[in-house]
């Protein structure tokens, strides 16, 4: 699940991201999502917990921007979609 703050680990160490939105623990498949981007980082960087902090932050980047588009957590998927996609390098 995801949502405001997400709290990473990898039984050694800590990590937190905090740019998400609380309206994303509300949202169906959303923690499904989290896992296939989780999957697609670690595709590119085996550090398990550096892997998963920029997968969030990732989820959580397109969630905050998401908020001002959606009026309810239907909308809210379909907004985040689009701005996952639209995610740059450099975000």
């Amino acid at each position: 699940m995801t949502g405001a703050i997400d709290f990473i680990t990898d039984g050694e160490r800590m990590a937190y991201v905090h740019e998400g939105y609380p309206m994303m623990s509300k949202v169906t498949a959303m923690g499904c999502t989290a896992t296939g981007i989780v999957g697609a980082f670690l595709a590119v960087n085996s550090d398990p917990l550096e892997a998963s902090f920029h997968a969030m932050k990732a989820m959580e980047i397109a969630g905050e921007r998401t908020a001002s588009l959606s009026r309810g957590n239907g909308s809210m998927m379909i907004n985040f979609l689009d701005e996952l996609y639209n995610l740059m390098a450099d975000d």
